[in-house]
């Protein structure tokens, strides 16, 4: 076989590979990621003229699988506990500055920041009794559909911290251990600087 039999051949597997690089790389849609949250806390926000608001909050990284990256037009957190079944649906987001939650893009390098939630029912009270609890987090993408979920994690609440009662300087830390492969739990006094959503739902 000369070069010039396989000449075509060379041209056509170039062709083929600059195809497949340009899909793998800007055309392909891809799917959101997240890390593990490497820190979860659960406390109370308080607002004058509101009752108090259960508030989880953690830190991840998010990202997309594709170059080309994705928008998250929102998250939420669903929490479970028993007979239990609750959204967190109210999101926030900021390391200092919490801002309400109106779309992110997650890039392929990701980004990482403190994501804060609350109950979408304001009027009713959720407690933190002691007990096993499920947190899943789902996010809605730019142009689907249905939300995805991107973890579920187990924290185990203890019953001495809140019990029926609403503890307005209290709050449960849990930072993950790799070593051990589960969350360390601390139990701290929250500062008053404690960022809070303003027009928390308004």
């Amino acid at each position: 076989m000369t070069l010039a039999d396989i000449s075509p051949l060379i041209s056509a597997v170039a062709l083929v590979i600059s195809l497949f690089t340009l899909w793998f790389t800007s055309l392909r849609r891809g799917a959101v990621r997240s890390t593990h949250p490497s820190f979860i806390a659960i406390r109370y926000d308080f607002i004058a003229g509101k009752a108090p608001q259960a508030k989880i909050f953690f830190r991840a990284l998010l990202y997309s699988t594709s170059k080309r990256g994705q928008v998250i037009e929102s998250l939420s957190l669903r929490v479970r506990e028993g007979s239990r079944n609750v959204e967190f649906s109210f999101w926030g987001l900021g390391d200092k500055d919490l801002i309400r939650g109106s779309g992110l893009f997650a890039p392929d390098t990701g980004v990482a920041t403190n994501h804060h939630f609350n109950p979408t029912d304001a009027e009713t009270p959720f407690l933190f009794s002691g007990g096993l609890y499920s947190l899943e987090l789902f996010a809605k993408l730019v142009g689907t559909e249905s939300p995805i979920s991107l973890w579920n994690v187990t924290i185990d609440v203890p019953a001495e911290v809140f019990g029926t009662s609403i503890a307005r300087e209290k709050a449960i830390f849990y930072s993950w251990s790799p070593a051990k492969r589960s969350y360390i739990v601390s139990i701290e006094n929250r500062h008053d600087s404690a960022p809070v959503l303003s027009d928390q739902h308004a």
